[in-house]
Parts: C-alpha cells; sequence; structure tokens
C-alpha cells in the first residue's frame, strides 16, 4: 500500500511542477484513479472475485503519465494509461461510466525493461443512493494481468466489484 501512496504522492508533485495545463489535468485525473485503486484494493470483501475488467484494445493509444519507482531495491517504471473520455473530466465532477484505467508495471534493468504486470480498472455503473439527501456512488470492476495475459489474483482480499464515493 505504501508504494501506492507514494506513487500517488509523485504523481501529484508532478502534476503541480509542470506548467502545461493539459499535463496538470492528465496528472491529477491519474491520482483520482489511483485513489479509487486504492480503495478497490483495500476493500476487503472476502468473496471472490465475480467480475473482472478486461484489458482494452489500443489503450497504448491513449493519454499516459509514467513515473519510476523503487521499492526492496528494484526499479521499476509505471505507466498510466487513461481513457480518453476521462481526461477532461474536471476535478468535481465524476468519472463517465466506462471510464478506463490501465497501469502498466515494468522492471528497469540495464538492459531490457520486462512487463511484470498489467492492472486495469473499469467504471460500469453509476448508482444513486435513495436517501433524503441522495449521495452517487460508482460501480468499478478491476483485474491484474500477467505479461502473458493471464489473469492474476487480487491478493489476499480480491474485491473486484466495488461501490465507491465517486471522486
Amino acid at each position: 500500500m505504501s508504494l501506492t501512496l507514494d506513487i500517488t504522492k509523485q504523481a501529484f508533485l508532478k502534476a503541480m511542477q509542470t506548467g502545461d495545463t493539459r499535463e496538470q489535468s492528465l496528472h491529477i485525473v491519474v491520482v483520482r484513479l489511483l485513489a479509487i485503486a486504492l480503495k478497490l484494493r483495500d476493500c476487503g470483501q472476502p468473496q471472490e472475485q465475480t467480475l473482472k475488467w478486461p484489458l482494452p484494445e489500443r489503450y497504448h493509444n491513449w493519454p499516459m503519465v509514467e513515473s519510476e519507482v523503487a521499492t526492496s531495491g528494484r526499479r521499476q517504471r509505471l505507466q498510466f494509461y487513461v481513457s480518453p473520455k476521462a481526461v477532461t473530466v474536471p476535478d468535481n465532477e465524476p468519472f463517465p461510466v466506462a471510464t478506463i484505467f490501465v497501469v502498466e508495471t515494468s522492471s528497469i534493468e540495464p538492459l531490457d525493461e520486462p512487463l511484470v504486470s498489467r492492472f486495469v480498472m473499469g467504471k460500469y455503473a453509476d448508482v444513486t443512493t435513495g436517501e433524503r439527501n441522495p449521495v452517487q456512488q460508482g460501480a468499478w470492476a478491476s483485474a491484474t494481468y500477467g505479461p502473458d495475459g493471464d489473469v492474476r489474483p487480487m491478493d489476499k482480499k480480491p474485491c473486484g466489484i466495488r461501490h465507491l464515493p465517486l471522486a
């Protein structure tokens, strides 16, 4: 979890340092999506993951933010891809249904950068509570894929479906 928090912090700091408004907006969107992914990862639901978000085709053409981190003596490159429909969402607005976020993790070695994993998360529904002051929620699903496209388990606490306050 601390790696994810460090990445979120780095992405936010980078967003604030750049002078380009579009790049700042993209970094802020990545930070918001990382916060949702962190909630998904730590939701603690004991049941088996029932819905896995598929890896989208041609996501390498989407807007992307890149970051390098070092953890446990290993350097890794993280590439955060955001579906185009989510890039222009203002900070105070919820992400639309079909927002997709892909994180590729590669190991940085002197001669090559073998892909370690791909995390993909997508929003599949908006839900509004029926309370006096309705709160809009988002339903998100995620999956982690290995370098060969095989689905990996989501740690000890799988929770592919999660209703979260929209961010």
